[in-house]
């Protein structure tokens, strides 16, 4: 646990050096947590992990795509986890991740590169929406979008925590 806590605070003091100014909130998603760094200062003020992680595809997710049902139940979990999260995090913060999992599903969303890329919140709303429409029975080749647990829980946290979060996107780091 100690571990994770430094991981984000390098990740926090990584992102500060690029947005030296204002509020900024990092982001590390791995396969069984989800951690947050926040603040406004030289160090993050608050460092929250969650029991939450894109292993909860495998659990969630029995159907490749997940099936209506299963996305729908897994939305729930995913809100009801991050909620708690809000408060912990400065208001008005840049999000920053340099997750490749979450720089993968940017390249999925129509955003990639080899710097520091710009994945608003929009365009993975849009992305979200073609997965569900995949979910709903539209071939996922049409779509070109994986199916898998892992992808599918990796957009499902992303685009939560965007959307109910207030961030207006995310800064991905190399």
């Amino acid at each position: 646990m100690h571990e994770l806590h430094h991981t984000l605070r390098q990740l926090y003091l990584r992102a500060r050096t690029l947005q030296p100014e204002g509020a900024i909130t990092v982001l590390q998603l791995s396969a069984g947590h989800c951690g947050f760094a926040s603040g406004s200062g030289a160090a993050p003020a608050s460092s929250t992990l969650l029991a939450l992680g894109t292993q909860l595809g495998a659990s969630l997710f029995r159907h490749a795509p997940p099936t209506v049902q299963e996305m729908e139940h897994a939305i729930m979990q995913v809100e009801d986890s991050l909620a708690p999260v809000r408060p912990t995090l400065a208001a008005d913060s840049q999000l920053y991740c340099a997750d490749a999992e979450v720089r993968a599903l940017a390249g999925h969303a129509g955003v990639s590169g080899d710097g520091i890329l710009w994945l608003p919140t929009e365009q993975l709303e849009h992305t979200f929406g073609r997965f569900a429409e995949v979910v709903q029975g539209r071939p996922a080749a049409l779509e070109r979008l994986p199916v898998d647990a892992e992808f599918a829980a990796t957009l499902l946290i992303v685009r939560e925590l965007t959307h109910h979060l207030g961030f207006a996107g995310i800064r991905l780091l190399p």
